[in-house]
């Protein structure tokens, strides 16, 4: 009797330790940590190189703008009833499966402060070598401000996708668009708006603003114009007017084929 009962109490006590042993097998890694100077980002689903963008932001402060390219219906899951139009994107032909996985060393100790641009350049060709149906490309969104506007910014936009016979098709960012908005003074929401409405006239493609965070001074009244001005332009120097450290979310929707802006605050 006492032979059978240790029996069973070694069979329990093994079986607990492979139940344990195979749930931490599945658990999933943080999706940013640091080991020593070196940082490891893994981001999946839908997305992912803006998962990065955005943990890269919260981590650092980085004030990075993104803007999705222009994908055909039937590359993103339009037809599944669980994928919400405002997360849709070309990867998610195997969205659940595509993944960005990417490091990167801070400097010499492990409290250095990284360099942005080397960074996000690293992030963007990571995540360009592993996708075939999107790219990216990143620009020092700093050269898109003037009047004295000195907040260091990058934009990470999509240029190129693959079509239905995946051949790939170059695109103009739709914020390159030149627009001309009246210079006077609205609040920073009806600026929003009226910039989406002239590029949205100009490209003939539906653009909305969406979610303004609300720490964010979107009631706040500014003054901001010009005549054949890049949308881009008057988009960061009206953030730059709203706050600091804010970004901006431009997210298409291939059912719709429209886009939705969405303002970010500050990281906390």
């Amino acid at each position: 009797m006492i032979v059978f009962l240790s029996i069973v109490l070694l069979s329990l006590a093994g079986r607990s330790f492979c139940q344990a042993a195979n749930a931490t097998s599945h658990l999933k890694k943080p999706l940013i940590y640091q080991i020593g100077n070196v940082v490891r980002i893994n981001a999946d689903g839908e997305r992912p190189l803006l998962r990065a963008l955005d943990a890269l932001q919260e981590k650092y402060g980085w004030v990075v703008d993104y803007e999705d390219p222009r994908h055909p219906a039937d590359a993103d899951g339009a037809g599944n009833a669980d994928a919400l139009p405002s997360r849709r994107h070309a990867g998610a032909r195997n969205s659940r499966r595509e993944a960005l996985s990417v490091e990167f060393t801070v400097g010499p100790a492990s409290d250095s402060f990284p360099d942005e641009n080397t960074v996000l350049t690293t992030v963007v060709n990571a995540y360009n070598e592993g996708n075939a149906v999107m790219q990216f490309e990143l620009r020092n969104g700093s050269d898109n401000q003037n009047g004295g506007q000195q907040e260091r910014r990058f934009d990470v936009l999509g240029i190129i996708v693959s079509d239905h016979q995946n051949e790939t098709q170059n695109q103009r960012p739709i914020l390159d668009a030149p627009i001309t908005v009246t210079k006077r003074p609205r609040t920073a929401e009806q600026t929003l708006a009226l910039i989406c409405q002239q590029v949205s006239e100009r490209s003939k493609i539906p653009v909305t603003v969406g979610a303004i965070d609300g720490t964010v001074g979107g009631s706040r009244e500014v003054a901001i114009g010009g005549v054949e001005v890049l949308a881009r332009t008057l988009l960061s120097i009206t953030l730059a007017s709203m706050g600091d450290h804010l970004s901006w979310r431009l997210l298409y929707d291939s059912a719709s084929k429209s886009y939705e802006l969405s303002v970010n605050g500050p990281p906390q």
